[in-house]
C-alpha cells in the first residue's frame, strides 16, 4: 500500500513492479495506491508504504487478531493498472511497514526459500 502524499512510499510502486516482472507468475501482485481510511483500518496499517503478503487461508480459519488478519477477498491494481479482485479467504502471513530496499523485498517477498513463508511475521 501507498499513496503519492506519503514521502517514503513514492517509489514502492515502482520498486514492486520491477520485482514483478522478476519474480513473473509464481507471485500474484497487487498494488493499493491511495486506499481508504476504512481500506487501512481494516487491514491494519498505520504507515505508507507497508508491504504485506496473504496467502490462501484455510475456510475454517476466521480470526481477527492483531497477530493475523483473514479476508474474503483481496482487491488492487495488477501491473499494468487494471483493477484486480481475488476472492479468499486471503490470510496476512507477513507485512513490513516502511521504505524498504528493493532487495529485502525480494527476500522477503518474493518466490524461494527466503520469502515470507520463512521469515517471521513482522510489524
Amino acid at each position: 500500500m501507498s499513496a503519492p502524499w506519503a514521502g517514503p512510499s513514492r517509489p514502492a510502486p515502482t520498486v514492486l513492479r520491477e520485482l514483478a516482472r522478476r519474480w513473473g507468475t509464481a507471485v500474484q501482485v497487487l498494488i493499493v495506491e491511495e486506499p481508504s481510511e476504512d481500506l487501512l483500518e481494516h487491514w491494519q496499517v498505520d504507515v505508507l508504504p507497508t508491504w504485506l503478503r496473504f496467502l490462501p487461508a484455510a475456510t475454517n480459519v476466521r480470526s481477527h487478531g492483531a497477530q493475523e488478519l483473514i479476508l474474503d477477498e483481496l482487491a488492487g491494481t495488477d501491473l499494468d493498472g487494471a483493477d484486480v479482485t481475488l476472492t479468499g479467504p486471503w490470510e496476512l502471513v507477513h507485512r513490513r511497514t516502511g521504505a524498504q530496499p528493493k532487495h529485502l523485498i525480494d527476500a522477503e517477498f518474493g518466490p524461494g526459500e527466503r520469502s515470507a513463508e520463512a521469515a517471521p511475521h513482522r510489524r
